[in-house]
């Protein structure tokens, strides 16, 4: 595992293209749930296309800071929240709803809340950024696929689409997927906390 603490300067500029698609990527968990509480097959599908862009804006954003060399550090904080707040109120709402198993909601909201409380610890207490790392990356991904695909597999795609069982056993082994990657992501942010807040400990008693 990589390190996660960030050696590089960082710009303080707000107005970045980056910050931009992560703020949108915020914004846009309002009319996803909206959409999937109105739990019609046709909202379903539009909760599906929003949660597609919402997931394409993390992808960018990334991709644009390092291409443009604009990573700032209040995108450090945007990224992960937009991608965590996105990812617990789409599942809860799922859930809730009777679409999602409560195994899955429980697993993402520990593992980001783990994430969450590990990160503002260390920009709090030690003063460092801890940076994504590759099994995060990973699982998030993984995870915008599986949590699109639930409101598809209950839209109305689904009374034409001739694939449509291939979409639903996507869903129920995409969600075991993903809940392992959970638990392994968690687990490697944990011990990559902990490792790094101990070197911490160590450089500041030398």
């Amino acid at each position: 595992m990589p390190n996660s603490q960030n050696p590089s300067p960082l710009l303080d500029k707000f107005w970045t293209i980056p910050n931009v698609l992560s703020v949108f990527r915020i914004f846009l968990i309002v009319p996803i749930l909206d959409q999937l509480k109105n739990n019609t097959p046709e909202s379903d599908f539009c909760a599906f296309l929003l949660i597609g862009v919402a997931y394409l804006t993390d992808f960018l954003d990334g991709f644009l800071a390092r291409i443009l060399k604009s990573s700032s550090k209040i995108g450090q904080i945007l990224d992960p929240l937009g991608d965590k707040l996105l990812a617990i109120t789409v599942s809860a709402v799922l859930y809730f709803g009777h679409k999602a198993p409560l195994y899955f909601f429980v697993l993402i909201l520990f593992r980001d809340l783990i994430i969450s409380f590990g990160a503002i610890y260390a920009m709090n207490i030690k003063k460092m950024i801890m940076l994504p790392i590759l099994s995060g990356k990973v699982t998030t991904f993984v995870l915008g696929i599986v949590l699109g695909l639930y409101p598809l597999s209950f839209s109305f795609v689904m009374q034409y689409a001739p694939y449509n069982a291939i979409i639903k056993n996507v869903v129920v082994y995409g969600t075991y997927l993903a809940s392992v990657m959970l638990i392994l992501s968690g687990s490697f942010y944990s011990i990559n906390y902990l490792r790094n807040f101990l070197l911490k400990k160590r450089e500041t008693h030398k």
